[in-house]
């Protein structure tokens, strides 16, 4: 090409674009650009295949890219006398042209991925009016308005006295909301307190009516439930009730199989027509497929240990192991194979924030597995 020939850039563009009506009023274009668009639609055709929607708003992008260099008449390439440095910067230039929208919508898409998952991992509050608000001090006066108050981390209702709805009044229920990666404690308006674990939901009224006391749980949490004789504590969970007066206990529903730990106290389970009574050591549990009541005898702390910031496994499977410090860590675990997930490890220590540090434990006491971490994900692998 003559080097008084300019590059018409507008010309480019519309090729790029496909911004012609038809074939016809498609402009010719001189051998350099030709040879630039064909760099141009191999560039794109390359993104593209990354791009799971297989398009970019060009338009926009070249807009945005127009607006940072507004202060510049036009884009040119210099022109110069050693042809191999002209031809590198015209290739640059038409580069910058294609990538520019790509990184345009790359910077969209990825605030809009921010945007979309902004608060997800935070503890969030339903109230009774439907409004949804994340668990934090800044609330103070939208707790307020529910009777309660935050301290530190445990939100605290208001005591009932003369509150407590008689039976067949409308209850304002609170549904929280607890995360994989995050856990919380609350004290109820009757004095109970309950730790709600990693990827839980607790709904409760923020007062209890005058003749019993409903909660409904989805998860895992630990209950320390306030003695009244009079009001019976009844925790709902699918196809499952457990009804209490005044003990300590912990719940999981994660699994095919609730797990209900007694540690205090008398408790009944009913599921349909069956039910049966703990007492203090004993496990209870429900199958969900075969929709079976049974209880045993068991280490209690393998359920509660987690309320007070230990990690502890009794003779536990990896799979078993992997799966509470998947809710617990917010982690993504896989197995190199299916052996993996039957080994066997117990453990006792505190909880920790790396989760390497309990990786390294189990893999320090045996010669049969190690880890790869990779951000938030977890490869069991063979050692």
């Amino acid at each position: 090409m003559d080097q008084e020939e300019k590059l018409n850039w507008d010309k480019l563009l519309k090729h790029i674009e496909g911004n012609y009506e038809n074939d016809q009023d498609a402009e010719e274009l001189n051998e350099e650009e030709l040879e630039l668009l064909l760099l141009a639609e191999e560039t794109n055709m390359r993104l593209k295949e990354e791009n799971p929607e297989h398009k970019f708003p060009v338009a926009a992008g070249w807009d945005e890219l127009q607006a940072k260099h507004k202060e510049k008449e036009q884009l040119k390439v210099v022109k110069l006398n050693r042809s191999k440095l002209y031809r590198a910067m015209a290739i640059a230039a038409i580069l910058a042209l294609v990538l520019a929208p790509a990184w345009w919508l790359f910077l969209k898409q990825n605030d809009a991925v921010k945007s979309s998952s902004k608060g997800s991992d935070e503890i969030h509050l339903t109230l009774a009016n439907g409004e949804t608000v994340e668990l934090e001090a800044s609330q103070a006066n939208v707790l307020k308005s529910e009777g309660a108050t935050l301290n530190g981390s445990t939100l605290i209702y208001q005591k009932e006295t003369s509150l407590s709805k008689e039976e067949g009044a409308e209850l304002q229920m609170n549904v929280l909301e607890v995360p994989n990666g995050k856990y919380t404690k609350l004290e109820l308006s009757d004095g109970t307190l309950v730790w709600v674990n990693s990827g839980s939901k607790l709904s409760y009224p923020t007062v209890f009516s005058a003749a019993k006391r409903e909660v409904t749980l989805e998860g895992e949490a630990y209950f320390d439930v306030s003695h009244n004789a009079d009001r019976p504590f009844i925790v709902r969970l699918k196809s499952l009730n457990v009804k209490v007066l005044g003990t300590a206990f912990s719940i999981n529903t994660f699994g095919n199989v609730v797990h209900m730990a007694l540690e205090r106290g008398k408790v009944s389970l009913e599921a349909g027509n069956q039910s049966i009574y703990l007492l203090p050591g004993e496990l209870g549990k429900y199958n969900k497929q075969e929709k079976e009541l049974s209880k045993a005898e068991s280490d209690l702390r393998v359920y509660t240990a987690w309320k007070d910031s230990d990690i502890y496994f009794d003779n536990s499977t990896m799979e078993e192991i992997a799966s509470r410090l998947q809710r617990e860590y917010n982690l993504v675990f896989s197995f190199e194979n299916d052996a993996l997930k039957n080994l066997h490890f117990t453990i006792d220590m505190p909880k920790t924030q790396e989760v390497s540090k309990i990786l390294n434990n189990i893999k320090f006491s045996s010669n049969q597995v190690d880890f790869k971490i990779d951000g938030n994900k977890v490869q069991v692998k063979q050692r």
